[in-house]
Formats: C-alpha cells, sequence, structure tokens
C-alpha cells in the first residue's frame, strides 16, 4: 500500500499550560460571585493583569489585579480591588498602557436599568491609584439598542487611538468602530455595525504590521470559542486562523466549582474574554473556561511570527467543524455535539479499498466513547467504529439521521486512558478493525450505506461523545 494521507499534528499554533487555571476567585472579601475579563499586559520584566470582580462591599463590579513573574504563577494585589466606585459599575474593563500612563475604559449600567449603558475612561501612572474619569461614549446610533458592552482600544504609530467595541448585552453579535486622537473624543464610523449577526464578543484587538487583529469570542454548536479575525481598515473583517483559536481541550473549560474558585453564576460552557501581550520572544494568551476562571495559553514566536503562521492554520485540510484543537502536537476533541457532526477530512483519489492507521486515547470524562469515523457523506450518513467505555468496539451506521442499533465487533483493553494503535481495513462492504497489532473483529456496511456512498468522495474522521480524546496522527493508505 502507498500513503495518501498523513497528518501527524505538528503544526499546532497555541500551547495550554498543563497547570490551568493559573487564576481563580480567591479573594472572598474582593470576589462575591466571580471574576472575569481579564487585560494582560507585560511592563517592566513583570506580567500584570487586571480584572473584573463582583466586589461584596458594595455589591458593583470592581477591578482586581494581579502579577506574575512569568505569565503562570499570580499574585492578587492584597488591597483588591483597585479601582471601584460607589456611583457607577466599573464593568467589563479594558487596560492599556500608552505614553508611560495606563488606561482604562470600562462601561456602566450595562444592562440598561437606568437608560443606555455608557462607557467611562480612568488613567493611572502605576495600573493601582486610578482617577481621571471621564465618560468618552455614549449609544447613539440606532444599532446600539440598551447601551455599550465590551470594548478593546489599540493606539497606532501616528498616536491614532482606535476601538472595536460591542453594543446591546443580552442580544450580542454586533461590533462597531471609533476611532479618536486623544482617547476621549470618539467619532463613530457611520456604517457601523463593522461585524454582524454573530453571537460572542470580548474583543481583543491588535495591531501587528499593516493589519488589525481581533481575538473574540462567537458561538458554534451552542457554545462559545475563542476565534481571530483580520482587517486592514478595522471595517471589513475577515475570520483567519481556522475555524476556532482555542477550542475546549482541558477539563476545567467546562466548569469549575465555586468551592475551588469558579463562578457562582451559572456561566460554565463556555471560552471568553482572550487577551495577549508579547514576552521574551513568545505570545501569552489568558482567557476565560466556563467564563471562569483563567487560563494560559503560548505561541513560540513574535505577534508578527504569529500572524504569519495564522496564514497556514492547523486543520488547514480538514472540513470546517466547530469542534477540534491542535495543541503540543496532537488533535485533542472535547464536543459532544461532535458524535453527530464529526470532524472529518476529505482524502482526494480514496476509492473503495484502503488503510486507516490512527493512534488516539481518552483522556478524561464519565465515559470512553470515541469515534473513529471510516465511512462518510455528510452528518445524516455515515459509518463509524464506536469505543464503549465498557472497553466493547461496536459498528454503527447513521443513515437519513437516524442511528442503527451498534453492533458489537469485539473487545479490546482500550479504555483505560493510554494510547492505542488503530488500523481500520476497509474493502468495499467488509471492514476489519485490529488495535494495538491484535484483531478485534470484522463485519459488512449495509447495501444502503454503500450505495449512499456511492459515487461520493471518501471522508474519514473522529467524534467524542462525553469523552475527551487526544489523536496523535491520522495516516490513510491505499
Amino acid at each position: 500500500m502507498s500513503e495518501i494521507f498523513l497528518d501527524d499534528f505538528s503544526d499546532g499554533v497555541w500551547t495550554k499550560y498543563a497547570g490551568n487555571p493559573v487564576i481563580r476567585r480567591d479573594q472572598p472579601w474582593a470576589e462575591s460571585h466571580y471574576i472575569c475579563e481579564p487585560n494582560l499586559l507585560y511592563v517592566d520584566g513583570l506580567f500584570r493583569v487586571w480584572f473584573s470582580q463582583m466586589f461584596p462591599a458594595n455589591g458593583k463590579t470592581a477591578v482586581g489585579y494581579a502579577t506574575s513573574p512569568d505569565g503562570l504563577r499570580w499574585t492578587k494585589h492584597p488591597e483588591n480591588p483597585v479601582l471601584t466606585s460607589d456611583q457607577v459599575e466599573i464593568h467589563r474593563p479594558y487596560v492599556i498602557r500608552h505614553d508611560g500612563r495606563y488606561f482604562l475604559f470600562a462601561v456602566d449600567d450595562e444592562y440598561g436599568k437606568r437608560g443606555p449603558a455608557t462607557m467611562r475612561r480612568w488613567s493611572s501612572a502605576d495600573g493601582l491609584t486610578w482617577g481621571g474619569e471621564q465618560l468618552v461614549m455614549t449609544a447613539d446610533q440606532a444599532w446600539e439598542g440598551r447601551g455599550l458592552s465590551n470594548m478593546s482600544v489599540v493606539v497606532d504609530a501616528s498616536g491614532r487611538w482606535h476601538m472595536l467595541y460591542t453594543s446591546d448585552c443580552g442580544v450580542g453579535g454586533n461590533f462597531g468602530y471609533a476611532w479618536s486622537d486623544d482617547g476621549l473624543r470618539w467619532t463613530k464610523h457611520e456604517g457601523n455595525p463593522v461585524i454582524r449577526n454573530l453571537y460572542g464578543g470580548d474583543p481583543f484587538l491588535a495591531k501587528i504590521g499593516d493589519c488589525f487583529y481581533a481575538w473574540h469570542s462567537e458561538a458554534m454548536a451552542g457554545s462559545l470559542r475563542i476565534v481571530c479575525r483580520r482587517s486592514s481598515d478595522m471595517v471589513n473583517w475577515e475570520v483567519i486562523g481556522g475555524r476556532t483559536q482555542i477550542n475546549y481541550t482541558q477539563p476545567w473549560e467546562r466548569g469549575v466549582p465555586p468551592e475551588d474558585g469558579g463562578t457562582v453564576n451559572s456561566w460554565y460552557g463556555h471560552l471568553t474574554d482572550a487577551t495577549l501581550c508579547e514576552a521574551g520572544g513568545r505570545v501569552f494568551m489568558m482567557y476565560q473556561g466556563a467564563q471562569t476562571p483563567f487560563g494560559m495559553a503560548t505561541f513560540n514566536g513574535t505577534l508578527a511570527d504569529l500572524a504569519k503562521r495564522l496564514e497556514k492554520p492547523p486543520l488547514a485540510r480538514w472540513e470546517p467543524s466547530p469542534s477540534g484543537m491542535v495543541e503540543g502536537g496532537t488533535l485533542k476533541l472535547a464536543d459532544n455535539d461532535s458524535d453527530r457532526t464529526p470532524l472529518v477530512v476529505r482524502i482526494p483519489g480514496l476509492r473503495e479499498a484502503y488503510l486507516l492507521k490512527t493512534r488516539l486515547r481518552c483522556y478524561h470524562g464519565p465515559t470512553h466513547r470515541v469515534s473513529v469515523v471510516m465511512r462518510y457523506a455528510n452528518a445524516n450518513t455515515f459509518a463509524r467504529l464506536w469505543l464503549h467505555d465498557s472497553g466493547q468496539v461496536f459498528y454503527q451506521e447513521c443513515l437519513n439521521g437516524l442511528f442503527s442499533l451498534p453492533q458489537p465487533l469485539g473487545r479490546a483493553p482500550i479504555a483505560d486512558d493510554a494510547w492505542h494503535d488503530w488500523e481500520v481495513r476497509v474493502a468495499g462492504r467488509a471492514v476489519v478493525l485490529a488495535i494495538d497489532g491484535r484483531p478485534v473483529g470484522q463485519t459488512q456496511s449495509s447495501d444502503k450505506l454503500v450505495r449512499e456512498l456511492t459515487d461520493k468522495p471518501v471522508y474519514v474522521g473522529f467524534s467524542t461523545h462525553d469523552t475527551w480524546a487526544e489523536i496523535a496522527s491520522l495516516r490513510v493508505e491505499e
């Protein structure tokens, strides 16, 4: 046989820290309900992060502060919160550093209880003592609805301030653009919104070379994930770097109990609020898992290297999917929805006889239910080998959106969180499975499925259900 497809998943962009989360809710006197919305900077050899916290003293959202020597070990300021107010909320904070000073933007009354939410700005010499509060933006465009929400600000080399912001929390899905010469008086783009009709928000804006980049959350398959967009003019935006930048690969990202430093609110299941900085030849991304607490991912290279790397993202040959993330030299899957919509790749030129080889393991979850999809036309028509957590392997078909009864194929000691090598041989209707070099069983695909797939391209792939699976490689030979 000759090899016609190989993906060893060595082209990952981000590597998540194995010790995530790096910051939890653990100052009871300063964090009554949650921490969220981190803003990461690297200044004078120290990582610094400002974040939103619910301050129990006045029941309003305030700003916390923490520092780290390496981006991984964090110490919160003992006098948190560093910015609070009895007059206004300091919600959705965003911190930048410009001309030796820190500037913090935030919104008041985000949910519009007293009127459309407004945006204010504070400044500080050290990031701890804040003053100069000024109203800088109100909701005066029709699309802004109940007011302003998330924002991100960057100052370009000419000194012009650029802002990407969202509005109308609770509806979301639209981003506006505004610019300023001093960070106080802002002009909104007349054609706002510049990004439309998606559920998501919390942008992080960076100017890299001649382009603007925005990392933000976007809903896919029922959950928020972190994506990246690029623009040359802050008006016309395109998604780059693949379907998702940060996807579910670590169990804490689905939720952390309050007693372990998670939120006391029911915000589980979303990845949001990416914030990036460059330090020591690496790019650090802090983000929220389940909207609290905070995790860290890194890229080996500069921001300029990252922008170039995103031109050829991982899984570029695979079909667009909300599932899966290449990380640390492996493909990781942790989405129950992928059980119905597998992550698949088209194998050009493949016909009726081929050998699929893959190395995989289940590394977390209440079950060990992972599928190797070896015949696929669409989400309603495919066949799979399905590992059950009992150690039983089943053959199963999906026709017209309905799964057939699982057909036992054989047993294998593979539901054990260890790596195992699968070999699936397909020849016409025949399907033969071996694992770790030992025969497991064989079966026949139904005539109806084979007819459905006749003259259609061949796709193969993976899916999971209530488990977290890791794939080291996929090889197809003919």
